[in-house]
């Protein structure tokens, strides 16, 4: 085999495990007044992050440490000429732009964050959705026109993005048409200027907890473990290993930075499962999430 394939078969086990770190028992947040708020790490390798915050106990929680509850009183069905969401007369939960004393007040902040470090437009990508249905993010404009900012339901794209003001804070609505145990994936960017040079920094993948009543949180998985990688004609096989009957997503990358679903495996009742994927293009990276 040539030598330069080797390494990169290699690189496949190096970055096959992702697992998630959650707290135990997440606290749930109900109806509060709460913020996603956008963070700044100098000194850290993805200075730029996201803590959920509850502004009405000032209380601060990382990503992990918080589930975003829809109760039951925020189940709606889908009217006449709102079809983007899914057929007229289906349910679709909803934690609304304005407030609602009974349910939860979900904000975006870039508020406390440097003047003159990163330019005036931060994003929010939708990276991807766990869960039982389709994530919705949108707002209603002055006009009363719907304006979509993220939408999983026809795919994620590059669309799926929302744009914080540097300095600002906004309110939008947050929508789900299943109910369930969701994780949201997103990734935070910005540029800042460095002297001469313009910098990018992107975050690490961020997942947002959200439980769409009726829910119950699953038990983590373990880690995964990719091994024995073989090329032949064009396709990587290497074995999966990890718990029995939960899929782990397939990720594929080029450059270690953006990464591309490449479907599922399963582990059977032994904790195996052989993967198998494309891999003419050189310089291909395989991963395996933690479900």
């Amino acid at each position: 085999m040539h030598a330069r394939f080797r390494s990169l078969l290699s690189a496949f086990v190096v970055v096959a495990s992702c697992p998630a770190l959650w707290a135990a028992d997440p606290t749930p947040l109900v109806n509060s007044h709460v913020d996603i708020r956008i963070v700044d790490r100098p000194g850290e390798s993805n200075r730029l992050g996201l803590v959920v915050l509850d502004t009405d106990t000032g209380t601060s929680y990382s990503a992990e440490e918080a589930i975003l509850v829809a109760p039951t009183a925020a189940r709606n069905e889908i009217p006449p000429g709102f079809e983007v969401f899914g057929e007229v007369g289906a349910p679709l939960w909803i934690l609304p732009q304005s407030q609602d004393p009974a349910l939860l007040y979900l904000g975006i902040s870039a508020e406390e964050l440097p003047q003159g470090t990163f330019s005036s437009r931060f994003a929010i990508e939708l990276v991807r959705v766990d869960g039982p249905g389709d994530f919705f993010l949108w707002q209603f404009d002055t006009f009363s026109n719907l304006v979509m900012g993220m939408n999983s339901r026809d795919g994620i794209s590059t669309n799926d993005v929302v744009r914080p003001l540097l300095g600002g804070h906004e309110h939008f609505n947050w929508g789900f048409n299943a109910s369930g145990y969701y994780e949201v994936v997103v990734r935070v960017t910005n540029r800042r200027t460095n002297g001469t040079e313009v910098v990018t920094h992107a975050s690490d993948e961020i997942p947002l907890r959200f439980g769409v009543q009726p829910y119950t949180i699953p038990m983590p998985a373990i880690a995964a473990t990719l091994s024995r990688p073989a090329w032949t004609g064009g396709t990587l096989t290497c074995e999966l290993t990890g718990t029995p009957n939960r899929a782990y997503p397939l990720e594929t990358s080029e450059d270690l930075i953006r990464w591309t679903p490449a479907g599922t495996a399963t582990p059977d009742n032994a904790g195996k499962a052989v993967v198998s994927l494309p891999a003419a293009a050189p310089g291909l990276f395989l991963r395996a999430r933690t479900p």
